[in-house]
């Protein structure tokens, strides 16, 4: 229950710009009558939102419009919000089903970060504190998706950085062959893998997330070695992977979208 209560000015005025936003050239009476706000309150919060850039006076007649200014209101949805608003809720849905923890991540840096995980809801959860870790790109199941399916430009920009890099962690982009075979097998497979090396008590696989058919991400489910093997873990999770993550995918569609 909230401290205070609501500021109504606030309330009306997001409000009347939800029905601008919707309704593209509203009049004064119209939004007066729609919200049952009185007429010269609806004039003071038009010009109010006017002033911030929000919305516009046609100069032909006495309708108002949105503004691209609206478009920054959302322009961190995307990139922020969809974690938790869309991944999210999908994630916690199938992680009730497998048991096992599931971790998104998304790319940063020549490396790919853990954005969010179930490892606090997993009865099998070996790893806590994981959000914000990064983790090895050539390394993980995750990050070998986001090299198949981002562009051939970015992937080649990627490898070339690694490639002056004397990082440890980046030595295999000099493996050409390697590389090219990690991203042919796994364009192939629908899905990454990863079965020793980096945490090499578990396996993991990884399936791609896409927004307007670009990866955005990657859904990844880690189990111990000790209890599932590799050919169990895709037979058991890859398909049920591949549903949950085109349903992530579809909504960050209609996000965009809408």
């Amino acid at each position: 229950m909230p401290v205070f209560q609501p500021v109504r000015a606030v309330e009306r005025a997001l409000l009347i710009l939800r029905i601008i936003n919707a309704q593209d050239g509203s009049r004064i009476q119209q939004l007066a009558t729609m919200t049952k706000i009185p007429r010269p309150t609806v004039f003071r919060l038009l010009e109010t939102l006017e002033a911030q850039g929000y919305v516009v006076k046609s100069k032909s007649d006495d309708t108002w419009h949105p503004t691209l200014e609206c478009n920054a209101l959302s322009s961190g949805f995307l990139d922020k919000a969809w974690v938790g608003q869309i991944a999210m809720p999908e994630m916690v849905s199938l992680g009730r089903k497998i048991l096992w923890p599931l971790d998104l991540v998304t790319y940063s840096d020549k490396a790919m970060q853990i954005r969010e995980t179930t490892h606090k809801f997993s009865p099998f959860s070996f790893d806590v504190g994981m959000v914000g870790t990064e983790i090895p790109m050539l390394h993980t199941a995750g990050g070998h998706v986001y090299l198949a399916y981002c562009s051939d430009a970015e992937c080649r920009a990627i490898l070339d950085f690694m490639r002056k890099s004397e990082a440890p962690e980046h030595a295999l982009a000099h493996d050409e062959k390697t590389i090219q075979q990690i991203i042919q097998r796994t364009r192939d497979k629908g899905f990454g893998y990863r079965t020793d090396g980096y945490k090499g008590h578990t396996s993991s696989i990884s399936v791609p997330i896409f927004q307007q058919g670009k990866i955005l991400a990657a859904l990844t489910v880690v189990c111990l070695n000790s209890a599932l093997s590799y050919n169990e873990i895709v037979r058991k999770y890859a398909n049920k992977l591949r549903r949950t993550c085109q349903k992530i995918s579809d909504k960050l569609d209609v996000a965009e979208g809408g």
